[in-house]
């Protein structure tokens, strides 16, 4: 089914930044602030989903939109967005020159659960959360046969305020310790397909009416 050399060169380099970028303060913030709030769209290279037994589906690209609420948002955790589409360029690719599809089902959630002041890959803040309510049906078909399976759950997530001004603002998805779980196999193709799988992404966020990336801080 699935690759296992070749993973992540697009967004490879991207998310390690992510990922190693050191918050100097972390907190738990009561109250969050998004500017701008409304309609956004994320946009993403390489996307690729792992099993626990190390097998790949990687996707050329992604395409998502959502909304996010009138600011300030209480709580934390707090449900600091919703994702009401999200897609992957068809056919993806897998092992044994399989091809497969990843079909979401939204809504997607996502959650803030710490924000750094003047951490993440610009300085300018850093939001350490998690993308909730996934759900996903992926088919495929190899030499191995056919296959379909379900993963749903969350995975761990931050979100990079964009440069001053900036329409580079980042959503990651690396890491985090959180995997999403897969059920419901069927087909002979799903012999070597795991139980658990995380998934990686780096989704540029832009809000839809002003064409600059939210600024989110805590």
């Amino acid at each position: 089914m699935f690759k296992r050399t070749g993973v992540l060169t697009a967004i490879g380099a991207a998310a390690a930044a992510v990922i190693l970028a050191a918050p100097s303060a972390v907190a738990a913030p009561t109250s969050w602030t998004i500017s701008p709030t409304g309609d956004f769209e994320g946009s993403a290279g390489v996307t690729v989903l792992t099993d626990n037994n190390g097998n790949k589906i990687q996707c050329a690209s992604s395409e998502a939109s959502g909304n996010a609420p009138t600011s300030p948002v209480a709580g934390s955790p707090a449900n600091l967005a919703s994702i009401s589409d999200i897609s992957f360029n068809s056919p993806c690719t897998g092992p044994f020159s399989s091809t497969w599809t990843v079909s979401a089902t939204p809504p997607w959630q996502i959650w803030g659960l710490d924000y750094a002041a003047g951490a993440g890959t610009n300085s300018t803040g850093q939001t350490t959360g998690e993308i909730r309510a996934i759900k996903a049906k992926v088919s495929g078909n190899s030499i191995l046969g056919p296959c379909t399976f379900d993963v749903t759950g969350k995975v761990a997530a931050k979100y990079n305020n964009p440069s001053a001004g900036g329409s580079n603002g980042t959503l990651s998805t690396a890491g985090g310790g959180l995997t999403l779980t897969i059920a419901n196999k069927t087909g002979g193709g799903c012999g070597i397909v795991g139980t658990s799988a995380s998934f990686q992404g780096l989704y540029t966020i832009v809000n839809t009416a002003s064409g600059q990336s939210p600024v989110i801080s805590g």
